[in-house]
């Protein structure tokens, strides 16, 4: 009977709650119907009379038509006023080809300069004049103007100090010089949680992040471990997407290019009263760029013609799908993603260089040469707040498989562990990995305390529990033939738990001062037993003169635990020592910002970095040594500048960035230059939209590259069957360009974005022997048919 009961009263508040949001939702199609016909009044007063009642997505589309209703009356200042409550309500709002373009420009207006609003830097809504380190903040307009492939595209675009590198077998970036193996130094997120796997660290920029559902990207350049912990060395790049009522329909795209180039993308995306859904998904593949190589150019034992393999992903397509569902204050999120870039040359590094034809090797579980990565992720996260406080409650599981398929080169010779010799060897291991966390976190407001201001307290604690449960290696010969499987595991197998409290305080001493401090600390229990653990403190002060200027002083330590790919991986050629140690990094920035009329705007950067601990590989070692070590030091000095000018159908953005290495320790460096990074780059972007009619519009936008010289030292490699030494071997100058334009009309968009458009011949090196060949002249066209539901 008490079952019936319960049941009973769970029908009726079900019931009256369904009631009264219906109600509600009526009130707002009937305040939209009566501004259709232009009652503005009547439209206010009936939205005006029930907005306490309005949550959600409701609460928002109301703002939005409050806003309406006043530009229809040319009430602009109260236009602003509810245009800046529907930013506050959703910071990342974004205006659809529908609204009016005056509203539109308003919304962007309000959005730019001190406006523009962003949540990675303290985990809270807030300007970027408010963040407490440099930011940059790329928008899905800038990410359309440079006709962006991968993550790895936008980055070298928008972000001061990152650079391109060449990894044996992925894509690979550097920021402020500092680089490795494989993209590890940077944390990537999406929506706030990690996308870097848990045993190597890495997150490749590649195709496996699809860019048709980002709606902006927070890029934090600096350490960010105070917050984010482990990984948050360099920066942290957090990729958030679009909701669904942004989308409102249908959005679908296939595209076709050179070198078998070919890509597929569908969103979609609805709401309904506090519900929200968006779904995404992307493919791309591509068959790459075959550049002859001449036998005397040929690095390696084996000299002989044959081709580079530049920008190829093929056997398995790269891909990315998920979805995100929102409902009050419950958010439901999933996405699988997969990436493999076919290696330029032969990626084992006794021979990493030489020559070798791809499909001459073996293909296994659909997969031929390369670091394959796929990742599954799924959380659930529950928000609410009450009077001045706020909290989070998530939860996440990840699910990481990697296939690194690994190639000496064709008839290269190798020797087995019992002595005998083979050529055209192949090595494959295979790991995986799942984790499961949770993250919580209480934010306080606390009001004005006297003359000493006001301000908030962030406290959280994130737990995590890694564990890495299969692997499976095997070796093979003469491009086919499989001669053993390990008959150990490749890794030891084995979990890992982390603990990290976390805490910051904002204060508002005034309208012209804000202090924000925090600090973590990791605690991690490894697979031996010992436990390692690392404190990451903040301390930012933020001085707001006026409207035009601000300046900003910051000092934080971030670090990255050394890899679990390297502390318990039994292969000789990445084996590492168990107690190795994670890599710090203390950072000093003095960030200046000025914005002397609307649209035009300055940053510009001092930064000291002081990184110890690095891990390096050491080729001294013997054979039952360890071979990745701890003991690599490096301080760089440099300096940051960003230019930008947006107007509503122009946008500029042109950064530079200089460093220079101070002193190094077991790093690659020499004098003031480290290896294979500029001491000096800069990038320019232009985009316009020349035609802007309801249903015809065109834009024309150019990306160019510059980039200084590079100190890549060739160190006693065989290249055309000699020995070779240059240590001051020096990459040139190189300027490069991307154009492209994009026209709309109706529901249909065309685009057609060629990149290295003057067909550049240049190198890049990085954690390989010598520089690799980069690809040519590309052109890619695209066409996207659009749907939208009416409003």
């Amino acid at each position: 009977m008490r079952k019936w009961i319960v049941t009973f009263f769970l029908l009726a508040a079900s019931m009256a709650w369904a009631q009264d949001d219906s109600e509600l939702r009526q009130i707002y199609m009937q305040a939209e119907e009566e501004y259709t016909i232009g009652h503005f009044d009547a439209s206010i007063r009936l939205l005006n009379e029930n907005i306490a009642g309005f949550d959600g997505a409701l609460k928002t589309s109301a703002y939005r038509l409050l806003s309406l209703c006043y530009l229809g009356k040319d009430h602009v200042q109260d236009a602003e006023k509810y245009a800046s409550l529907l930013l506050k309500e959703d910071p990342y709002y974004s205006t659809s080809i529908h609204d009016p373009l005056r509203f539109a420009d308003m919304i962007e207006r309000l959005k730019r300069g001190e406006e523009a609003t962003i949540t990675t830097a303290s985990q809270q809504a807030e300007s970027i004049e408010e963040a407490p380190v440099p930011v940059t903040l790329i928008t899905e307009e800038m990410i359309k103007a440079i006709g962006a492939r991968t993550l790895k595209d936008v980055l070298l675009a928008y972000v001061p100090g990152i650079t391109s590198v060449e990894s044996s077998n992925e894509v690979n970036v550097a920021m402020h010089g500092v680089y490795s193996g494989g993209q590890e130094k940077i944390l990537i997120m999406l929506n706030g949680q990690r996308m870097n796997a848990r045993v190597t660290n890495k997150a490749a920029p590649d195709y496996s992040i699809s860019l048709e559902k980002v709606k902006q990207i927070e890029v934090l350049r600096g350490p960010a471990s105070s917050l984010y912990g482990n990984v948050a060395l360099m920066a942290v790049v957090n990729l958030i997407t679009k909701d669904g009522s942004e989308i409102n329909g249908v959005e679908a795209s296939v595209g076709f290019g050179n070198f078998k180039q070919k890509k597929g993308s569908i969103l979609f995306g609805t709401r309904f009263i506090n519900m929200d859904f968006m779904a995404w998904g992307t493919i791309y593949a591509s068959d790459g760029q075959k550049r002859f190589v001449a036998a005397e150019k040929s690095v390696g034992p084996n000299p002989h013609d044959g081709y580079a393999w530049t920008e190829a992903y093929n056997r398995l397509p790269s891909y990315d799908f998920g979805f995100n569902f929102k409902w009050w204050k419950l958010s439901l999120s999933f996405n699988q993603r997969y990436g493999k870039k076919v290696p330029v040359y032969a990626d084992v590094y006794t021979s990493m260089g030489s020559l070798y034809d791809y499909n001459k090797y073996r293909v296994i579980d659909g997969e031929g040469p390369g670091h394959g990565m796929s990742f599954t992720h799924a959380g659930l996260l529950y928000s609410d707040k009450f009077n001045n406080c706020s909290f989070n409650i998530e939860a996440y599981f990840d699910l990481n498989k990697s296939n690194l398929y690994s190639i000496i080169g064709d008839e290269v010779e190798g020797n087995a562990t019992d002595g005998s010799v083979y050529y055209s060897a192949l090595q494959i291991m295979k790991w995986s990995e799942f984790s499961i966390g949770g993250t919580a976190t209480l934010n306080y407001s606390y009001p004005q305390i006297g003359h000493l201001g006001k301000g908030n307290i962030l406290a959280g604690l994130q737990m995590e529990y890694m564990r890495l449960y299969g692997t499976e290696g095997l070796l093979g010969s003469d491009y086919t033939n499989i001669t053993t499987y390990w008959p150990t595991d490749a890794f030891r197998l084995g979990g890992e738990s982390t603990y990290s409290p976390f805490i910051q305080l904002k204060h508002y001493f005034n309208e012209k001062l804000i202090l924000n401090s925090g600090v973590r600390y990791d605690i991690k229990r490894r697979v031996n037993k010992k436990m390692k653990s690392s404190i990451s403190p903040r301390v930012s002060f933020i001085y707001l003169p006026n409207k035009k200027i601000n300046l900003k002083l910051n000092y934080g330590r971030s670090f990255v635990d050394a890899p679990y790919f390297y502390r318990y991986n039994q292969s000789p050629s990445y084996q590492g020592p168990e107690d190795m140690e994670p890599e710090y990094m203390e950072a000093i920035q003095v960030s200046f910002n000025y914005q002397p009329i609307p649209g035009l705007s300055y940053n510009g950067v001092l930064f000291y970095n002081n990184l110890e601990g690095l891990i390096y590989r050491d080729n001294a070692a013997k054979s039952d040594e360890p071979h990745y070590i701890n003991g690599g030091k490096l301080k760089v000095f440099g300096i940051e500048n960003v230019l930008e000018y947006q107007r509503p159908r122009f946008r500029a953005n042109f950064n530079m960035t200089y460093q220079s290495a101070l002193s190094g320790e077991n790093y690659n460096l020499s004098g003031h230059q480290i290896y294979n990074v500029p001491n000096w780059f800069m990038n320019a972007t232009l985009s316009g939209n020349l035609v802007h009619k309801t249903d015809h519009k065109f834009w024309l936008y150019a990306n160019g590259r510059l980039i200084g010289k590079q100190l890549s030292p060739i160190d006693n490699i065989q290249i055309g069957g000699n020995t070779v030494v240059d240590m001051n071997y020096q990459l040139p100058i190189v300027f490069t360009m991307n154009l492209g334009a994009r026209y709309y009309f109706h529901n249909v968009e065309l685009e057609l974005t060629t990149y290295n458009l003057f067909d550049k011949t240049y190198y890049q090196g990085g954690s390989t022997l010598v520089p690799y060949i980069q690809q040519g002249f590309s052109i890619l066209g695209t066409v996207r048919y659009i749907l939208k539901k009416k409003k």
